[in-house]
């Protein structure tokens, strides 16, 4: 199918993501499924026990998130709703600061986590950070936040938005990985199931990849691991069928949060032919996630569309036994 490439990172991507060409592929035995709600707006936690997505919120329904471990203290931004968060470097609220005009920074990467927060270890000083929305090239409702202190059971932050401001209190949640803060409703939300209910979540967020042979940020559509006692691994060796535990116990496991992340489909982008792009779901990906539960399930991508719309990845995946 066919598209015009247009400058912006994040337009480009939300308009590729609709021109894309699967791979036909005639699928192995196994659990088949497809992601019923498109995750360039919609996240969706997958548990491959129960088969099936244990909860599902909109992308937008939050804006920062806190680590919940009771030594927590990471907050992370959510950049898959175009939110994006800089240190001002200033303490002093009276001081007028603007957004920079790069992006680089101002979202998490995810492959490192723990590390490379946007935030940063906010518990070193008393910065103010500002948090803004990123809509057709600019920033706008800028939020200033002053993360305060944090202990076993809660962080406490002030904050002030062109409407009001607010000291929060937000308890930590201890059956997830991390709680959740909305300023659009002004209250603590709770978009994630347990750690112990899902395994993949399948979202919208910003990376580097690259394009043209420039590696420049814009948001990708991938899944996430769940950061609790999961891990993950991948082999492009074997097909999917002949994957067993034997092969398993070959295979180096990560516990990275971006696996298997979003390279399980490219684009191939034509320039002299008017910018017209194609995309391809690599089936000969194959990836074996090591649950909390203590199981081993292989997994691979079929399609990245339903119905003709994109942003509905589809995959079979079946549980290794021993023979």
């Amino acid at each position: 199918m066919k598209m015009r490439v247009f400058l912006l990172p994040a337009c480009f991507l939300l308009l590729i993501s609709c021109f894309e060409t699967d791979e036909q592929v005639i699928p192995y035995p196994g659990e088949i499924t497809t992601i019923a709600d498109s995750v360039q707006s919609v996240q969706s936690y997958f548990d491959l026990e129960s088969a099936g997505t244990v909860k599902s919120n909109r992308v937008s329904e939050w804006q920062l998130g806190f680590e919940s471990a009771a030594e927590g203290w990471r907050v992370i931004v959510n950049s898959g709703a175009d939110w994006f968060i800089y240190n001002t470097g200033s303490e002093d609220f009276s001081v007028d600061v603007n957004m920079p005009a790069r992006l680089e920074g101002l979202y998490d990467t995810q492959n490192l986590w723990p590390d490379s927060t946007a935030t940063g270890n906010w518990t070193l000083h008393e910065n103010i950070y500002l948090l803004a929305l990123y809509e057709n090239g600019s920033f706008s409702r800028p939020i200033k936040v002053k993360f305060l202190n944090y202990s076993d059971s809660n962080y406490t932050f002030y904050y002030e938005d062109e409407i009001m401001t607010d000291t929060v209190t937000l308890l930590k949640d201890p059956q997830t990985n991390f709680s959740y803060y909305s300023f659009s409703e002004r209250i603590q939300v709770y978009p994630e199931p347990d750690n112990d209910e899902y395994d993949l979540l399948f979202t919208s967020y910003y990376d580097r990849p690259t394009l043209f042979g420039q590696t420049i940020p814009y948001k990708v559509a991938g899944v996430l691991l769940n950061i609790w006692n999961t891990a993950g691994a991948i082999d492009s060796v074997h097909s999917f069928g002949a994957i067993t535990m034997e092969t398993a116990a070959t295979l180096n496991f990560s516990r990275k949060r971006d696996f298997p992340g979003y390279n399980w489909k490219d684009v191939v982008v034509d320039i002299t032919g008017g910018g017209t792009a194609t995309y391809n779901v690599k089936t000969h990906y194959n990836y074996v996630i090591h649950t909390a539960q203590g199981n081993y399930f292989k997994l691979r991508f079929l399609s990245y569309t339903l119905d003709g719309r994109s942003g509905f990845p589809r995959f079979e995946f079946s549980r290794l036994e021993l023979e």
